[in-house]
């Protein structure tokens, strides 16, 4: 396989040039998400996450942010969002920018891992000036629309920045085994120790890296030889035992069970989406050739596979992914790289792609497999297309038109009514996407609207409960309160432990002022989950109306501890520290109220009450604020 040398000596000379405007190419395309907001996972996991709003940096309030974040098994990604909040709270830019950060390097390694896989002894005889190949695998990969979910879905950080040392850690390992220095050897190696670790340590999709090292090394430069398999027995035995402890830590001492009891929770069985995932894998290669923004969303309504025949393009799909096995074992002597490709792309997939009770489909899940499919590419470019000037112009057409799809599909971002709508538009049948919308129209007080579509998604399910509950706090809103709680009691009908609708249905109760009954149903939402701030500052409230003030400070003053920008908490805290006479503790709290919003106007005029209470000693009224969350 031969390139045009001169062009490959420009890009060797301007090599940085050539990766600083890819990079600038990648930041023109999801400029328009910067003021995306959080949605779906996202919330949970960053904006109502209270372990990562931390004060300071320091290892107690890192490891709470690690460890006792809602996905507990990733615990660098988890720090990675308690920085974000340290520097500048929840304003979205910063953990946009990282998330734009992360995947420039992680294509920049990406594009060094190619150039140094080309200089291993099986291949470094079979390929002449090889710099374009790994230049343009880069680029085709980082802007392909697909990557849009990895990137632009805040929370799929965890995702990209597992990728990102996935992809570090392999590349040291190739350095490590083309140095020369001896000295410098044994720090590649560490640091192909360390960033597997932190890869791990950031989603566990990399729980596959020991392998694929052990076939870098099998393929490139061990010459595929049997005999090295054989020798080195003992350390695939080491690996397959280092997978178990990682299976064994996820799903605890009963992997079988874990997975098991996973579907319970699931419209679906394990053998469906056994069966049903060899189309998905099939989709997704589909949507790598054919990545059109209408292609994409984040919620699919797939249709499940009941048999080998139902529907008859699951037994074709698993035909295709044998063929394509057959096809890697194939080529692996003759066209090394091209096999090796293969066995990335479903190697990546099968941890989320097989038996694990995770959804059917996720885009983001194809971030890492679909590197060595953008080499395939390449390759295949290469390899068929004549003359040299033809190559290029392709893959540059093929750049610039996955860089303008990119941008268009970024543009689903800008708000959640948007995103929820094409989520909705795609997925006409799907409950969620509907449910979902109707959170983002309430959210702005298009309550009528967003009843209609919490109605469609129970026409789809019934026994969905969170278009129930979100009925019932869009009648709560509308100021229809008894007409709310019937809806709060049926849905906890159906998920008795859903500790935001018993605060829903608390803070109802305490409206129509039946206190007794909002103290219960907000103590057992904190009994369920004592981090959450909207449940104490509503059982403060609920118990400043039974006259147990003291109860009621300590939970307001929890409240403001979990969320420090929780302004109504602040404000309740400084009304009952005012009626008590405790004007300048008041006088703090309203101020901070103020400080996070100086356009909050129950703050300011309490405020202004305390400071002439202060002055004429004069009792502050009690205008307390109730808060439907």
């Amino acid at each position: 396989m031969t390139f045009h040398k001169g062009l490959c000596g420009l890009l060797s000379r301007y090599e940085t040039l050539f990766l600083l405007s890819l990079a600038l190419v990648v930041i023109l395309i999801y400029a328009n998400t910067i003021g995306s907001p959080f949605i779906f996972d996202s919330r949970n996991n960053i904006e109502s996450n209270p372990h990562i709003r931390i004060s300071k940096i320091a290892l107690n309030e890192l490891t709470e942010a690690a460890f006792k974040s809602p996905a507990r098994q990733r615990p660098l990604s988890n720090i990675s969002f308690a920085l974000n909040y340290y520097l500048h709270g929840y304003n979205v830019v910063g953990f946009h920018v990282v998330n734009i950060l992360i995947h420039i390097s992680t294509g920049f390694l990406l594009y060094f891992f190619v150039k140094s896989t080309f200089r291993t002894p099986a291949l470094r005889s079979r390929y002449d000036n090889y710099r374009w190949i790994a230049f343009f695998t880069a680029a085709v990969w980082m802007v392909h629309p697909l990557q849009t979910q990895s990137v632009s879905y805040i929370v799929q950080r965890m995702n990209s920045l597992s990728a990102m040392f996935y992809v570090l850690s392999i590349l040291f390992y190739a350095r490590f085994r083309l140095s020369g220095q001896q000295g410098n050897k044994w720090w590649l190696f560490s640091g192909c120790i360390l960033a597997g670790v932190l890869a791990l340590a950031s989603k566990q999709i990399a729980a596959t890296l020991p392998f694929f090292i052990i076939a870098y090394e099998w393929y490139f430069f061990q010459d595929l030889a049997l005999k090295w398999l054989k020798n080195h027995l003992p350390l695939l035995i080491g690996c397959l035992l280092l997978v178990a402890v990682i299976v064994l830590a996820l799903l605890g001492g009963n992997p079988l069970d874990g997975i098991l009891q996973g579907y319970k929770g699931r419209d679906f069985t394990l053998t469906q989406r056994l069966l049903t995932e060899a189309r998905v894998v099939i989709f997704y290669i589909s949507q790598l050739l054919w990545p059109h923004p209408s292609r994409l969303n984040l919620d699919h309504d797939f249709p499940l596979s009941n048999s080998l025949m139902d529907p008859m393009s699951t037994f074709f799909s698993i035909l295709t992914i044998a063929a394509l096995f057959s096809l890697a074992v194939v080529l692996a002597r003759k066209q090394r790289l091209l096999s090796f490709c293969i066995w990335w792309f479903f190697g990546n997939l099968v941890i989320e792609s097989s038996i694990l009770p995770l959804e059917i489909i996720f885009e983001h899940r194809v971030y890492l497999p679909s590197m060595t499919f953008s080499l395939i590419v390449v390759l295949t470019v290469y390899r068929w297309v004549k003359p040299t000037w033809l190559q290029t112009a392709l893959l540059c057409v093929m750049v610039t038109v996955g860089a303008v799809w990119t941008y268009q599909r970024n543009a689903v971002y800008s708000d959640r009514i948007t995103f929820w709508q094409d989520c909705a538009d795609k997925s006409p049948g799907k409950a969620r996407p509907h449910n979902n919308l109707g959170v983002a129209l309430a959210a702005q007080g298009y309550h009528d609207k967003a009843i209609e579509n919490y109605h469609k998604a129970l026409q789809i399910d019934p026994n969905y409960q969170d278009p129930i509950a979100n009925i019932g706090l869009s009648l709560a809103e509308q100021g229809k309160v008894e007409e709310s709680i019937t809806q709060f009691l049926k849905a906890l009908e159906i998920n008795p432990k859903d500790y935001k609708t018993l605060n829903n249905l608390g803070a109802s109760l305490i409206v129509v002022e039946r206190y007794t009954e909002a103290v219960q149903s907000l103590s057992e939402a904190l009994t369920l989950y004592p981090y959450y701030a909207q449940a104490h500052n509503n059982l403060g409230a609920a118990l400043q109306h039974q006259g147990r003030i003291e109860e009621a400070i300590d939970h307001f003053s929890t409240a403001v501890q979990l969320d420090p920008d929780y302004i109504q908490a602040y404000n309740n805290l400084g009304i009952i520290l005012a009626n008590q006479g405790r004007y300048a503790e008041a006088i703090e709290q309203f101020s901070v109220a103020l400080k996070i919003n100086p356009k909050y106007e129950s703050a300011r005029l309490n405020l202004e009450k305390s400071l002439a209470a202060i002055r004429d000693q004069q009792k502050l009224p009690n205008n307390r604020e109730n808060n439907l969350n």
